[in-house]
């Protein structure tokens, strides 16, 4: 297990990062994966029922090929757990969906950061610090290592955006366009103006904070005019969804 987390670095040099969603749980649809080019995967517990036995072994499949990142089901599960239970299993960071205020980013990264910054409980034996024997350099390093990512998909949200980004310790500020349209009256149609203007607001409050802004990018041409835009962390898709749009084009062919 690497201590240094490539993504992460990557995205401090000022560079763009690409990943996609882990939906079907197969250790081998994640080690496919992690062999492209590909920065991170988010192993998907918002969406799929993945058992927490389930995650680690994914996360040993993306591992070393790929960032294994752990996206959790709420705000909450990330406080009741959820953030220490992945980043223990080796996750090096995590996505959460559902974040509306500064408290929720608070919580989000005292979750995800041990002492004196944050409330992670350090043990003694995890897979994350190789069972004890990377101890010391695990609790001295993680805290600036592990990625921590906020879902930004509400009008509150968008509302509070500046005050939930200058929460130190919060690296990415990723837009669910799909919940964000819902959200603002236009399910679907993330094209919309009012979209559009949410999701301008929050690009412009994360370059302002100093925080990595993130989006979609589900074709070539989309994540380049995003990038020259200013967006640096790119979700392409998912597993299935590349299944079945692979299928499709080649039997169209």
């Amino acid at each position: 297990m690497s201590l240094v987390n490539q993504t992460l670095k990557k995205l401090e040099y000022g560079g763009v990062v690409a990943g996609a969603w882990l939906l079907s749980g197969s250790v081998r649809a994640a080690e496919v994966l992690s062999r492209t080019a590909i920065d991170w995967i988010g192993i998907d517990t918002e969406h799929a029922p993945h058992s927490p036995e389930r995650v680690e072994a994914l996360i040993r499949a993306v591992e070393p090929n790929a960032t294994p990142l752990v996206r959790l089901a709420s705000v909450e599960t990330a406080v009741s757990d959820g953030a220490k239970h992945a980043l223990d299993a080796g996750a090096h960071g995590i996505i959460v969906p559902g974040v509306e205020t500064p408290a929720d980013a608070e919580n989000v990264v005292r979750a995800a950061q041990f002492p004196p910054a944050g409330e992670r409980g350090v043990a003694g034996t995890t897979r994350a610090n190789a069972y004890g024997s990377n101890f010391d350099e695990y609790v001295d390093t993680a805290n600036d290592e592990v990625l921590i990512t906020l879902q930004i998909e509400t009008p509150p949200a968008v509302t509070a955006i500046d005050e939930i980004l200058s929460v130190d310790g919060v690296d990415v500020a990723f837009v669910g366009e799909n919940d964000l349209s819902s959200a603002l009256g236009y399910p679907g149609k993330t094209e919309h103006p009012t979209v559009q203007n949410a999701v301008k607001r929050v690009r412009e409050a994360a370059l302002d904070n100093d925080i990595h802004p993130g989006i979609a990018g589900r074709t070539p041409g989309i994540k380049t005019e995003r990038a020259n835009r200013g967006f640096q962390f790119f979700l392409l898709g998912a597993d299935l969804s590349f299944m079945r749009t692979g299928i499709e084009a080649f039997v169209t062919e």
